[in-house]
């Protein structure tokens, strides 16, 4: 066998001729990309279960053979991709989030975000946000201002980018609230401080949960001045590639312009808008999870 040259094999090859690097290619492309396919496979199966999943479950689901399921699961288990608990079930590592950060730093959010933020100000007239989750509030990462909120004189919304704002009182949080996974989202209810700011501020967590099951029922969140006495919003969830939800985008208009019927015309726009977004993530179905 040659020694590895300071590049390896392949540099060994090259020097013996490309038609050498060709045939190695040809002899192992198929096992490579069969390997590598069906790890994936395992990865997209894990994702899709929400939920830990055994060896002969994966097997089944990914139509492989047991001891390639585990020949598999144990390699990714190697390298964090997948973790094991105690009853020997299966679900996705660290690692994998830990790549979703890194992906989302480099394909920078904002700037995607930003042409639907302007569509829907365009549309609207008002001003478009997104948000992401961030502990127990929403980080606002964008804001598009509309004409007519521009030229206005005597209204502005407060909230810029980099700022925060309440979970329970706010659209863009009650969308993210209202399609985390449900342990999830009791574990973060139980953890915030429901502050009244208004006479319609939810105040109560038995009607703020059930105020999240109409939102995910509908598709769609209301700030029906919860916040602010004379602000309105309608938001709807972003997903990311995994089909986990990501943030929100909204739309927020003062009270006398953004009335509860014209929030239910907008309401189909911000779900239309936030369907393409998660598509773009990667979410090709933008169903939220169950």
């Amino acid at each position: 066998m040659p020694p590895y040259g300071k590049f390896g094999s392949t540099e060994y090859l090259f020097c013996q001729g490309r038609s050498a690097v060709d045939e190695n290619q040809n002899r192992t492309s198929a096992i490579t990309s069969q390997t590598v396919l069906k790890s994936l496979d395992v990865l997209d199966c894990l994702a899709a279960a929400r939920r830990p999943l055994s060896a002969p479950e994966i097997a089944k689901l990914c139509r492989m053979s047991r001891p390639t399921a585990y020949r598999l699961l144990t390699t990714l288990m190697g390298r964090g991709y997948v973790m094991v608990d105690e009853d020997y079930n299966y679900s996705l590592g660290t690692k994998i989030l830990g790549l979703a950060r890194v992906v989302l730093d480099t394909m920078n959010l904002p700037k995607m975000a930003q042409p639907y933020l302007h569509e829907l100000s365009q549309l609207s007239q008002e001003t478009a946000f997104m948000s992401i989750l961030d502990d127990t509030k929403i980080l606002y990462i964008a804001k598009e201002e509309g004409p007519q909120v521009q030229t206005s004189q005597t209204f502005q919304m407060r909230s810029n980018v980099g700022t925060h704002n309440e979970l329970h009182s706010s659209a863009m949080g009650k969308a993210i609230l209202a399609n985390l996974p449900t342990d999830e989202r009791s574990a973060l209810i139980a953890r915030l401080t429901l502050t009244r700011y208004t006479d319609h501020t939810i105040t109560d967590r038995d009607a703020l949960i059930n105020e999240l099951e109409q939102t995910r029922r509908r598709g769609y969140a209301i700030d029906d001045c919860e916040g602010d006495d004379w602000v309105r919003c309608v938001a709807a969830p972003v997903y990311d590639g995994g089909g986990r939800v990501l943030g929100a985008i909204s739309i927020a208009g003062p009270a006398h312009r953004m009335t509860l019927e014209y929030i239910q015309q907008l309401s189909g726009d911000v779900i239309r808008v936030t369907q393409a977004l998660s598509k773009q993530l990667g979410q090709v179905s933008a169903v939220a999870p169950q």
